[in-house]
């Protein structure tokens, strides 16, 4: 995912503060009045790079506020920001993950945004899970990202299998027949702790946790069998050491051939277009069971409790959420646009692994958005990894995962 993928490669730089200048009516004063808000967030080279030269924009039409954007890339990223905050203090607008904001919104350290976030019917319906609170919009998704399956036209065509797997039956049969010599049909891993897992959860029917969020439902019959699914494939198309592996493992594999099938998300497409493998490839939604489903990653933002100068922050926002703001955005760095609208215009319409994407984020759902959110990842994620290394069945490996959620979540 490209939260965690680029959000690791960046920790080694140091935090960078850039300060563009950018202007808009006052927030809080006079038309005249100049302010300055901070923008706290944890961009890579090319997203810093990129969203500077963009704020050139937004100078032109606003000429009264500074926008200092906060790079911050150290790995205690929300601990220091949720300490800013709960002290009275932190920046005006923060880029946060969803779990995270719906746990800022819940905690009262977010405002509405109102007419700056524009409309519900903008955005797909999953990304705004996180940050609607009493029917109002908190925030606004800034990234959106989930997981597909990436597969080798070329092998699935020299196998003679003519489109992608759309059921849990086709793909266990494709991914056997895609197994062969030193070629393995599909890579399915475990070290991204329940991320990678939580799709096949939904697939099968059944639920991360129960609708209070206050109990673990990922070990009812219907998840076992999806655990058991991946084990299943461990054992006859998968490559060894899948528990612990990454998608770093899969990526070389997939782009030599061999590795057939992989599930991934749109951080991908750039490093395959640049693979030498056109034509070889292609995107589709994952397989479905009794329901189809995939896990919605991607980041929010939010105006933050603190802020002295509300009404700039949103105006901030507000410029930001723009169509063609937006487009260059996606464009400049190949991420998938943000507003559903965006996938009619040619730019992204006419790219199929792009374009595939807005199908994939229609069957998007929200990961888990308690407190204790993280140690439900965490237990389930060292359930996959017992399951696949065949230290534990799949049923005692979710049982135990289930106490300790339920254990933290009390």
């Amino acid at each position: 995912m490209r939260t965690t993928t680029r959000r690791l490669a960046a920790l080694a730089a140091a935090p960078l503060v850039i300060a563009a200048f950018a202007g808009c009516a006052s927030s809080g004063g006079s038309g005249d009045e100049k302010v300055t808000i901070t923008f706290q967030e944890q961009f890579s080279d090319a997203e810093s790079a990129q969203f500077t030269a963009q704020l050139a924009d937004f100078e032109k039409a606003h000429p009264n506020i500074t926008v200092k954007l906060i790079r911050d890339n150290d790995s205690s990223y929300y601990d220091k920001l949720t300490t800013q905050i709960a002290g009275g203090k932190g920046p005006d607008i923060a880029r946060v993950e969803p779990p995270r904001a719906s746990q800022f919104i819940a905690s009262g350290w977010a405002l509405p945004l109102g007419d700056a976030a524009g409309t519900k019917s903008d955005y797909f319906p999953a990304s705004l899970d996180a940050v609607t609170k009493d029917g109002k919009l908190y925030g606004v998704p800034i990234d959106v990202s989930a997981l597909a399956l990436f597969y080798r036209t070329d092998l699935l065509s020299a196998a003679g299998i003519s489109q992608p797997p759309a059921t849990w039956d086709e793909f266990t049969s494709a991914a056997q027949k895609l197994t062969t010599g030193d070629v393995h049909g599909v890579g399915l891993f475990g070290g991204w702790g329940g991320f990678e897992f939580y799709p096949w959860l939904w697939q099968s029917g059944a639920d991360v946790l129960n609708k209070a969020q206050t109990k673990a439902e990922f070990n009812s019959a219907d998840g076992v069998r999806a655990l058991q699914l991946w084990v299943d494939l461990q054992k006859s198309a998968m490559p060894a050491g899948m528990a612990t592996a990454t998608e770093d493992d899969l990526k070389g594999p997939f782009v030599s051939g061999k590795l057939a099938m992989m599930t991934s998300g749109p951080w991908m497409i750039p490093s395959l277009k640049s693979a030498g493998i056109d034509g070889k490839w292609a995107v589709a939604p994952l397989p479905k069971d009794k329901e189809a489903a995939t896990v919605l990653g991607g980041l929010d933002l939010l105006v933050l409790k603190n802020t002295k100068h509300a009404d700039a922050a949103k105006t901030f926002v507000s410029w930001l959420m723009q169509d063609s703001v937006q487009k260059k955005w996606a464009s400049a760095l190949g991420y998938l646009p943000v507003k559903t609208s965006l996938y009619d215009d040619p730019a992204f319409k006419d790219d199929p692994s792009i374009s595939a994407f807005a199908k994939v984020l229609e069957e998007a759902r929200s990961r888990p958005t308690v407190a204790q959110a993280g140690d439900v990842d965490t237990a389930l994620g060292n359930a996959v990894q017992a399951a696949l290394s065949g230290t534990k069945s799949a049923k005692d490996a979710l049982d135990e995962a289930a106490a300790a959620s339920d254990k933290a979540l009390k």
